[in-house]
């Protein structure tokens, strides 16, 4: 009589891959949003103008968009009216001295090389 305990783990382990991929894949992207925000928000608050620095950005819940793709939507809420536009993108005037993509950017590098070590072992 042979001994199947190992096969019959593996199994198991197979059977739990993908709600463990989830998972993982969620607790990554919302670590790599929250680094987002934080990074949006310090570059807003070095602001000379008061109601710059107050603008509040937020991240939705992660959802899935599509099979095996999730989204999380990162931005300014939607009661600063223009004053988010004036503080990224500007007006003819000026303005448009704060980064925000530039900080999706710079943590995108991070949020690959994280999720790439959570994933492996587990194809």
């Amino acid at each position: 009589m042979s001994d199947v305990s190992q096969l019959t783990r593996f199994a198991g382990r197979l059977r739990r891959a993908p709600s463990i991929k989830q998972r993982k894949v969620k607790a990554t992207t919302v670590k790599a949003a929250v680094n987002i925000k934080k990074a949006v928000k310090a570059d807003l608050a070095g602001s000379s103008n008061a109601g710059i620095r107050k603008i509040p950005i937020v991240y939705d819940e992660p959802f899935l968009s599509a099979p095996m793709q999730m989204t999380i939507r990162i931005g300014p809420e939607e009661k600063t009216g223009g004053l988010a536009n004036i503080a990224f993108f500007g007006t003819s005037k000026g303005g448009g001295h704060h980064q925000f993509y530039e900080h999706a950017d710079a943590e995108m590098a991070t949020w690959k090389r994280y999720l790439t070590e959570e994933m492996e072992g587990l194809e």
